[in-house]
């Protein structure tokens, strides 16, 4: 949980990493799709899971990191929900979903294009 050249005072690894060795190794980023929120962590499995239907980056320090995938929406850190049908996202985080133009539809859940949205039927 901690790190710095030989010889000199450590310091313990930031949120987002851990360290399980001693010596002067780096620390090691959390990896994507966790996080963790403690300093001086010694093991992998201190960095937490972001919510279902999330992503964070490697090295993620907040459950606030954890953000909406393309296609769904919702408050960071927490579990997102779907766009439904007749809408779409193509971006993560928490801005809402994109209805489909006027004349176009789409019929499935969790889109991530403005592709999806069809024409009408004449």
């Amino acid at each position: 949980g901690y790190s710095g050249p030989d010889g000199s005072d450590c310091q313990a690894c930031v949120a987002g990493t851990w360290k399980a060795v001693n010596g002067s190794l780096s620390c090691t980023l959390c990896a994507s799709g966790k996080y963790s929120s403690e300093t001086g962590e010694i093991a992998e499995s201190t960095c937490t899971d972001c919510p279902a239907t999330t992503y964070s980056g490697d090295g993620s320090e907040l459950l606030t990191n954890c953000t909406c995938n393309r296609g769904y929406t919702g408050e960071d850190g927490a579990e997102c929900s779907e766009c439904i049908a007749g809408t779409w996202k193509a971006v993560n985080g928490s801005s809402s979903c994109i209805l489909c133009a006027s004349g176009k539809y789409s019929t499935e859940p969790a889109e991530m294009s403005e592709a999806a949205c069809v024409d009408c039927p004449a």
